[in-house]
């Protein structure tokens, strides 16, 4: 078994270029694709590649380029690949020697149409054999200064390549690298908000949040949720519209708000109000949504054999766990109005109680951080299922809230 993630590689303009693909074998949380030992990076290569024989990636990445790393011992038989090279990115790893044959294996794929990118590129002895066969270099910028960045985009001007930046932490740090001339761009700061002092938020948001505060009220009527609802537009028509999709099946067309909240009940309601918050940042990167959505179906996953309550409070942790990156305002901001209990406000805002260690638990796998979880608390097959169910789960989702 091998732990499995996906980190998301952005355009210039925040869109999705593709996923790099993480593995990791169970036992120790790290990959030995960059060992000297051979046997052991062989052995984690072939459990990689029979994992992805196993999935759907269609489901896992989409119309997107899936990219993974092939050591040495499988670059030299990667034309016997198991997989189309349409949506495939193959990347050599740093410390793949350069010589006749791993330069000719190289020259194959790329020719059998798979997009080859150098990972962690540097120059060293021969590099340019490689360069006449790849697409793109990935450059760690917490590896190399702006400086030493610079250097290395002047040298290769003279070769047909695209340029990644790696380990991308902020948005100043984005914003830099686009200036210097990189295309692609991959970390995590699209988790940030841009923004990091109080502002207002824009009135449907603030709708969105008054409707989500008044069904925290064990008491509140369908009369009083009606009265929010009818007069936004925006969120009247999604309520009708999603009540009235395949997904509910009902055989009755709901025509009112109230019929809608009658019918459906306080509860299903309160779960469309969440969704909601989300739905209404159209400013903001689509794979902050998307993430979100996969954050909090793996915390319900993950919560499965616990009481309803627990699953819903686990729900909303990861649900919410970027809305400071999506509104632009800092956490405890918008945590303020919201009527959160104490522990989840804790797990928001500091990561802190049993839901913060959830949902930590959940950001450490999403982003490969797998030496940061606790396997006796979160076993790996659970945390595995629960994250390609949550993946799959999220692209549905996100289909139905922005159709």
């Amino acid at each position: 078994m091998v732990y499995l993630a996906r980190q998301p590689i952005f355009d210039d303009e925040q869109g999705i270029y593709g996923y790099e693909l993480l593995f990791r074998d169970s036992k120790d949380n790290r990959s030995h694709l960059d060992e000297a030992d051979a046997d052991q990076a062989t052995a984690t290569s072939k459990l990689m590649l029979n994992t992805m024989m196993e999935l759907d990636l269609g489901r896992l990445v989409g119309d997107k380029r899936a990219f993974f790393n092939l050591d040495h011992q499988f670059l030299l038989a990667g034309t016997d690949l198991p997989f189309s090279s349409e949506h495939i990115g193959i990347e050599i790893v740093e410390n793949v020697p350069v010589n006749d044959d791993t330069v000719k294996a190289v020259a194959q794929l790329g020719m059998l149409g798979y997009t080859i990118a150098l990972d962690n590129f540097t120059w060293r002895e021969g590099i340019e054999r490689f360069l006449e066969h790849a697409d793109l270099v990935k450059i760690d910028i917490l590896t190399h200064d702006v400086m030493a960045q610079i250097e290395i985009i002047k040298r290769l001007k003279g070769h047909d390549v695209t340029m990644i930046a790696k380990s991308v932490e902020t948005r100043a740090q984005f914003e830099q690298c686009r200036r210097l001339g990189f295309k692609y761009f991959q970390g995590f700061f699209l988790c940030r908000p841009t923004t990091m002092t109080a502002k207002r938020l824009p009135e449907s948001k603030m709708n969105v949040m008054r409707l989500v505060r008044k069904l925290q009220d064990p008491e509140v009527s369908p009369e009083e949720l009606e009265a929010i609802i009818r007069n936004d537009v925006a969120l009247h028509y999604r309520l009708l519209r999603t009540v009235n999709s395949a997904y509910y099946g009902l055989a009755v067309k709901i025509k009112s708000i109230q019929h809608a909240i009658v019918y459906l009940g306080i509860p299903a309601i309160r779960s469309w109000a969440r969704l909601q918050v989300m739905a209404g940042v159209d400013d903001r990167p689509s794979e902050l949504m998307r993430l979100a959505l996969i954050r909090a179906r793996m915390c319900e996953l993950m919560t499965a054999q616990m009481a309803k309550q627990t699953q819903d409070t686990a729900f909303t942790a990861g649900l919410f766990s970027l809305l400071d990156a999506l509104m632009d305002v800092p956490m405890d901001e918008v945590i303020s109005l919201l009527p959160l209990d104490d522990d989840l406000v804790d797990a928001l805002v500091k990561r802190e109680g049993p839901y913060g260690r959830l949902l930590q638990t959940v950001v450490s796998y999403e982003r490969g951080e797998w030496d940061e979880i606790n396997d006796e608390l979160f076993p790996v097959e659970r945390l595995r299922r629960s994250y390609l169910e949550a993946v799959s789960w999220a692209t549905d989702q996100y289909l139905a809230l922005t159709e």
